[in-house]
């Protein structure tokens, strides 16, 4: 029996000291961008040995080391599938850098070589098309510039306050800095003579490949801006910068809004975001818009409205990812449902302020897709003012405000028109892809699509 025992030691022995894994570590990132790339498959040639990176492109698993001559394969859709014969000294340092496949492009660029088959008017439409969905241009080399001209989507607009209004901005890349990032614009409208302007200066707490919007975020930003604001057809935090904004809803009710923040954003991997924030604010009323308020029995004009506050936002993504090209963040996993919830608090006699409120938001977003179809987006919120405030500072159906999924946006009331102090609204929105617009030449090439939207609200 003790030889017996013995025999067996000694195996279990031989089988730990012959038999251990070897630890594969890396990260795959774009050889072109150098940003990380979510999901790729990553194995050993001809083994069952391999895993799937996360979605910041970080992977780890583990082989025997018995196994020779190791080559990794790395695939992902998109880009070219690349093998690597690994170092025996460097296997959990590894960086893999893939070549994007260009698919895309090499086949813009034969389309473009057709271009005799097709008319000028197409032509000029696929590269109208083209430089605004890009939304930056880089000043100077491409290669080597420091700084980017845009949005072109936010450039030329109109409204009745400012008439014609033209907009023009810029933004550092990391190769000014991988840490600081500095953004900006100025706007003007030829009626009102008055000029805008927006300024920015973000830390990042991790560098960056090329601008400060990369996931995951971890930044903290200076932001002032001086320019035109609906109370009811924007959010109080959404930025200036909706494609083609025209302020039509408002009808000539707006007012001029300038405000310092400081802010901290953090995203983390496993899906959870979340944003600090503390916000210095004057509205100074334009148009036939009024600030009035009651004094006994007088009507008193009031010529700006402050505010003072702070607020949390959080945020859960059941899955993230996102494809990182340049300024571009698409994101991958459309489908995830995404939960909001964020609280504002504004407090009275600090710097100027004169209101305390509190603002509860809560939302809801899911996508699913209908095959070729198209896709059918699902969004419920919740508003709650908790205190009396102003009407600048309630809640409005149409203040729209960029998610993941859409913008909740009403489009057929005035902005002003239904205040409240709580709101619940549904909404739900059909997009075509491969629809019945996508089987006209044209139309397809212009990536013009069906939208079909139902949205409800109930106001209290």
């Amino acid at each position: 029996m003790r030889k017996f025992l013995l025999i067996a030691l000694t195996a279990v022995f031989c089988s730990a000291l012959f038999g251990q894994n070897i630890l594969y570590k890396g990260k795959v990132i774009d050889e072109v961008y150098h940003t990380p790339v979510a999901y790729a498959a990553v194995y050993i040639q001809n083994t069952s040995y391999g895993t799937i990176a996360d979605n910041t492109g970080e992977f780890s698993f583990t082989a025997p080391d018995t196994l020779q001559h190791i080559q990794l394969v790395i695939a992902r859709q998109d880009f070219k599938i690349s093998y690597l014969s690994l170092d025996p000294q460097n296997q959990t340092d590894l960086l893999i850098a893939l070549q994007p496949d260009d698919f895309e492009a090499r086949m813009q660029t034969l389309r473009d070589s057709l271009g005799d088959d097709k008319s000028n008017l197409a032509v000029l439409l696929d590269k109208a098309t083209r430089f605004v969905t890009n939304d930056w241009i880089p000043l100077g080399n491409p290669e080597v510039n420091k700084f980017d001209f845009g949005r072109i989507q936010t450039f030329p607009t109109y409204n009745p306050i400012e008439g014609v209004r033209l907009r023009a901005g810029f933004a550092s890349n990391a190769r000014l800095s991988p840490h600081f990032f500095l953004k900006g614009y100025i706007a003007y409208g030829f009626r009102d003579q008055r000029p805008k302007y927006r300024g920015e200066a973000t830390y990042t707490f991790s560098p960056k490949a090329y601008h400060e919007e990369e996931f995951p975020k971890n930044n903290l930003s200076f932001v002032y801006e001086n320019d035109l604001y609906s109370p009811g057809e924007m959010h109080p935090r959404s930025p200036n910068n909706l494609l083609l904004i025209t302020y039509r809803r408002s009808e000539d009710q707006a007012t001029y809004r300038n405000f310092g923040e400081i802010n901290y954003e953090r995203e983390n991997k496993h899906g959870f975001a979340g944003m600090l924030w503390a916000r210095r604010a004057r509205m100074i009323p334009e148009g036939t818009l009024r600030f009035q308020r009651q004094s006994g029995n007088l009507i008193l004009n009031d010529h700006a409205l402050h505010t003072t506050e702070a607020g949390l936002q959080l945020r859960y993504s059941v899955r993230e990812a996102y494809i990182q090209q340049r300024r571009k963040r698409k994101p991958i996993e459309t489908t995830s449902p995404v939960f909001f919830l964020s609280h504002t608090a504004g407090v009275a006699e600090v710097l100027g302020s004169e209101n305390i409120y509190h603002r509860t938001e809560i939302s809801v977003q899911k996508r699913t897709l209908l095959g070729a179809n198209g896709r059918l987006d699902l969004v419920g919120e919740a508003m709650k003012i908790w205190n009396a405030v102003p009407f600048p500072l309630l809640v409005y159906p149409n203040q729209r405000y960029r998610h993941h999924i859409e913008n909740n946006a009403f489009f057929l009331n005035r902005a002003l028109e239904f205040m409240a102090d709580e709101q619940v609204t549904l909404r739900t929105t059909f997009v075509g892809d491969d629809f019945l617009l996508a089987k006209m030449p044209l139309l397809n090439r212009l990536q013009v699509r069906e939208l079909i939207s139902l949205r409800a609200s109930m106001a209290g």
